[in-house]
């Protein structure tokens, strides 16, 4: 924070942001310095060595391609680079993951064997879930204490479901996740003192997305792309929505605007704190939609996470409906 203000390092004012005034935008730097530093010490302390530890998971492309993340923000927060050079980033880190054999493998059904391969669709599918989860969380950072409330929610239930299914290492990897972004949170709760930047929303973003291939080793329980979505799914249809009303406006999908379903609640309730506490509530309820893998059978699992994701589908076409139907409207006129 005081290297903030001594550089004048403060967050932008535009057309997405809420805020008035200078606030500093290098909290990311705390949160991928707290989530690193802890792994290496859980590595140390706990496994023994990078080597114990990855006979039975694979942790070093997690920190290698994190770090790219990490450092691409920090650029971007420092000087600003293209949309271009930013995808492009984000879609070689992507390969580079895939290859390492994080993807998305089957998606469990209640028919059948209780799976469904994916087959080659896995490569396209996984490519856009890290590219698409990534830049959701940096798209939703627009109030105080959102995007962080958001990922340590999510951390932690893919922590839930980690550690029920014996996975103690992916569990833990999730539980420092959520630490460090809680350490962040603190200060980040309106008013904030202080901001990740795009150096914290895209490390954060790129890692929620990592977090539930994980457990593709595994088929005991979902812990895959259904229940990943369904803790996931304010970002993901927040993200959509963005991206047809950027296409109906006809200008770049990286264009700034107040359309956001913070902005929309903020305008409705005119409260950072009960926007805040709407949308926390509606994931904490989609979460527990998601871990009814743990407790109901295939088939309602399955049915209650459908059925979630169609509500809030729904829910985002109706507090969306001016910025949806505004073109049919002015063409009535």
């Amino acid at each position: 924070m005081f290297y903030s203000h001594k550089k004048g390092l403060f967050d932008k004012v535009n057309d997405r942001k809420i805020h008035n005034g200078n606030i500093p935008r290098l909290g990311g730097v705390g949160i991928a310095f707290s989530f690193t530093a802890t792994i290496v010490l859980l590595i140390v302390w706990r496994y023994g060595g990078i080597d114990s530890l990855n006979d039975h998971f694979s942790l070093l492309p997690i920190v290698l391609s994190g770090s790219v993340i990490f450092l691409l923000g920090l650029i971007d927060d420092l000087k600003d680079i293209r949309a271009l050079y930013k995808f492009l980033v984000q879609l070689a880190v992507g390969i580079f993951l895939i290859a390492y054999g994080f993807r998305f493998k089957i998606i469990m059904v209640p028919w059948g064997d209780g799976t469904f391969e994916l087959g080659v669709l896995s490569y396209p599918i996984t490519l856009l879930w890290i590219i698409g989860i990534t830049n959701a969380i940096n798209l939703i950072d627009g109030i105080d204490g959102l995007a962080g409330g958001l990922s340590v929610i999510a951390a932690s239930v893919f922590g839930i479901f980690f550690w029920v299914n014996g996975s103690l290492v992916s569990a833990q990897i999730c539980f420092t996740l959520a630490g460090a972004i809680l350490g962040f949170l603190i200060f980040n709760l309106p008013p904030a003192s202080i901001f990740m930047g795009d150096c914290g929303s895209l490390f954060i973003g790129f890692l929620l997305s990592l977090l539930p291939l994980l457990g593709q080793h595994t088929t005991s329980v979902e812990i895959g792309l259904v229940s990943a979505s369904t803790i996931l799914a304010i970002p993901i249809f927040d993200t959509l929505m963005a991206i047809y009303r950027r296409r109906k406006a006809k200008v770049s999908f990286f264009t700034a605007d107040k359309g956001h379903l913070h902005h929309i609640l903020m305008n409705y309730n005119n409260s950072n704190w009960k926007t805040l506490a709407s949308i926390y509530g509606i994931t904490i309820s989609l979460s527990v939609i998601a871990l009814s893998s743990l407790y109901s059978k295939p088939i309602t699992s399955f049915s209650l996470k459908i059925l979630a994701l169609i509500a809030v589908f729904i829910f985002f076409l109706v507090v969306n409906r001016e910025k949806l139907f505004m073109h049919k409207a002015e063409g009535e006129q």
